[in-house]
This record gives structure tokens, C-alpha cells and sequence, in this order.
């Protein structure tokens, strides 16, 4: 039964991204500028994954810097790409910790939040992070046999960042990343 549990919810998953990243391609995804607490939202998705980082006792850190309270945005989205990020960085970490850090940042156009997602994982090359954002790609053909997915998190994750008017970009090397919106 719990094999036949995880096999559902992979497939669901994967599912759920093929429909969301049609949405995206069909240019129908819609995005809220309500006010939502961002500490909160932060805070219940590190607790979301707080389980899978200590039973791989991996340490799962949060900080803030300056940050506001309240802001105006997506909640759902904005958790959305935290949620894949942070996902991502535990399932590529096998010691050390993942850090989510959010501060006020000043941009071109005003005020803005820079959430950063770091962790200590296997990193990736240069040729790699070319591709990183592309639909159906994996950064090696073994990692969709070890770690599963279907290549589209992080192609979603850019297109979400870019309709809320923000940018999503990795610093990386082999050995070590931080994924930054």
C-alpha cells in the first residue's frame, strides 16, 4: 500500500506540472496582487519540508533581513516556486544544509524581495546551468533515474517568477548552488 501510495502522488505530481507548465505555454496563467504576510508564507514552507531535510539530517535554516511583513503579490505562486526550489535543493543535498535567506533589496524599479535558496549540494557546470531552465531537461540523463521528476519544476518556476515581474537565476559550480529570485 505505501508503494502504491508514492507511486500516486509521483504520478500526480508530475501530472500537476505537465497541466501547469500547458497554462503557462497557453499563456493562462493568472497572478493576484493581494497582500499576504511574506514571513508566514516563508516560514510554512520551510516548515513544509522541515520533515524530508532532518530525516536526510540535512539542516533546514531560514533567515530575514530587512524584510517587510506585508507585501503585494501572488501568495499561491510565490509559495509555488519557494516550495520547487527548496524541494529541489533537498532532494540534490545528501550532507550539510539547505539556507533559505529573504531580504528587502533595492531593484530598478523600486523595493523588492531577493529570496535565495542555497544549498550544499552536488552543483552543476557551466553547460549544465545553460540548460537549467528548459522544459524536459534534467542536468544528466541519471538523475531522472535516481531522483525522478520530469524536467519542468524549474521551467515553470522561471516563467512563474517572470509573469510576477521578477527574475529567477542560479549561482552555481560543481559542488555548491543558490538559486535566487
Amino acid at each position: 500500500v505505501s508503494i502504491a501510495h508514492s507511486s500516486a502522488e509521483t504520478l500526480l505530481r508530475i501530472i500537476d506540472d505537465i497541466l501547469e507548465f500547458s497554462k503557462i505555454e497557453a499563456g493562462k496563467v493568472s497572478i493576484e496582487q493581494t497582500p499576504f504576510n511574506l514571513t508566514e508564507t516563508v516560514e510554512a514552507s520551510v516548515a513544509l519540508y522541515s520533515e524530508a531535510a532532518s530525516s536526510k539530517g540535512l539542516e533546514l535554516m531560514i533567515g530575514f533581513e530587512d524584510t517587510p511583513a506585508w507585501v503585494v503579490g501572488d501568495p499561491h505562486r510565490y509559495q509555488q516556486v519557494l516550495n520547487n526550489l527548496i524541494s529541489n535543493a533537498l532532494k540534490f543535498t545528501d550532507v550539510g544544509a539547505v539556507q533559505v535567506s529573504v531580504r528587502k533589496v533595492q531593484g530598478e524599479t523600486g523595493p523588492g524581495i531577493l529570496t535565495e535558496v542555497k544549498d550544499c549540494g552536488i552543483g552543476m557546470s557551466a553547460a549544465q546551468l545553460e540548460e537549467l531552465f528548459a522544459p524536459f531537461i534534467q542536468a544528466d540523463a541519471s538523475y531522472a533515474r535516481k531522483f525522478g521528476g520530469t524536467g519542468l519544476g524549474l521551467s515553470i518556476c522561471k516563467h512563474l517568477v517572470d509573469l510576477l515581474g521578477g527574475v529567477l537565476y542560479c549561482e552555481c559550480e560543481l559542488g555548491n548552488c543558490a538559486m535566487l529570485s
